[in-house]
């Protein structure tokens, strides 16, 4: 047993030797996956993503495990402080996630009206669709959020597209059982012809 640990202490003072001299060496095999913008982000660890961002990381850092970055992730949580950080540092607005979702989708599932006013106002699509070809419009439908409908509607969605299946936000909120919903996005279709 003497003999493993004895080599394995050279195997680490070797190792600590390679290392350029005033270099740090890190030996912690979760530093990269702790120092992830898009974790920070839903974290919302505010001060992480400012050192990481001034450390040389990307705004556009993804989480591996969903392809989702921090300004995906500010969407769903709603902090717009960190979205504001991250959109003057450069982050890709309508970037997608694996499953194509923009931030602006989940900003709209997540009823984080500010949050959406953010995006738009920066330039996010507004009619963006995600694999299934739902738009931020009829998810919001879908779910019955009657303000965060009124804000798409009034920075251009299209209350007609339809998704991959051919039903629109109309359809889409029939689900949520919302009158006010329903109401909001039958006027604007009307409009629209």
């Amino acid at each position: 047993m003497r003999g493993r640990v004895g080599g394995f202490c050279v195997f680490v003072a070797m190792a600590l030797m390679a290392v350029a001299p005033g270099a740090r060496a890190d030996l912690n095999p979760f530093t990269n996956y702790a120092n992830n913008i898009s974790r920070a982000a839903a974290a919302n660890n505010v001060a992480k993503v400012r050192t990481l961002l001034s450390d040389g990381n990307s705004p556009n850092q993804i989480d591996e495990d969903n392809q989702r970055t921090g300004l995906h992730e500010v969407a769903m949580n709603g902090n717009i402080q960190i979205a504001a950080i991250l959109i003057k540092a450069g982050a890709q607005i309508d970037i997608r996630d694996k499953l194509g979702n923009t931030p602006l989708i989940y900003a709209a599932e997540h009823d984080h009206g500010e949050l959406l006013k953010l995006l738009l106002d920066v330039g996010a699509q507004v009619d963006g669709q995600n694999r299934g070809g739902m738009t931020a419009l009829m998810v919001a439908a879908k779910n019955g959020e009657v303000e965060i409908v009124r804000i798409l509607l009034a920075h251009g969605a299209n209350p007609t597209k339809s998704d991959f299946t051919g039903r629109d936000a109309i359809g889409w909120s029939l689900d949520s059982h919302r009158p006010a919903v329903i109401e909001l996005l039958k006027d604007a279709a009307a409009r629209k012809r």
